[in-house]
């Protein structure tokens, strides 16, 4: 079981990343044509979105007895569908729903009695904890922020 202190270091390390994350989209990630594979930071921005919806999800569910949150395929589809669902919205509209679904996360991150229970299971059968969840958010969240910095400076 995760420690209180374990437990706000993690959280406070997702927020820190999350928080640098943002700043890059409201400045020149707003602006850059730089693509990571045939993402642009508007796709990345609309796939952030979901996956922190999910993990939020992923810990409630574990936080009132439930099964982890299951992730209905596989990262490409999901971040498909996501594109094509938050296409028609402003860059705007969508830094607010990230900052709406990072509050959704953090507050459901702060509550979980547990973060090392099951929270999340891949389309593969892989089971992810709470722990493991927030841990790979923002490695993940810093490394498309670092790839699209990387690719708008090789232009």
């Amino acid at each position: 079981m995760a420690t209180p202190s374990s437990k706000e270091a993690l959280v406070t390390e997702l927020d820190r990343v999350v928080r640098e994350t943002l700043a890059y989209f409201d400045g020149a990630g707003r602006v850059t044509a730089a693509r990571v594979d045939r993402w642009h930071a508007r796709d990345v921005l609309m796939h952030f979105i979901y996956f922190h919806d999910a993990t939020a999800w992923g810990l409630q569910s574990a936080a009132v007895g439930g099964p982890p949150w299951p992730l209905p395929t596989g990262a490409d589809g999901i971040n498909e569908v996501c594109r094509r669902l938050h296409e028609h919205e402003s860059f705007d509209e969508l830094l607010t729903q990230l900052r709406q679904a990072h509050a959704r996360l953090l507050g459901a991150a702060r509550r979980a009695p547990d973060l090392d229970k099951p929270c999340l299971k891949r389309s593969t059968g892989e089971v992810l904890t709470g722990r493991q969840r927030l841990e790979l958010l923002a490695r993940h969240w810093a490394e498309h922020v670092s790839e699209l910095q990387a690719a708008a400076g090789a232009r």
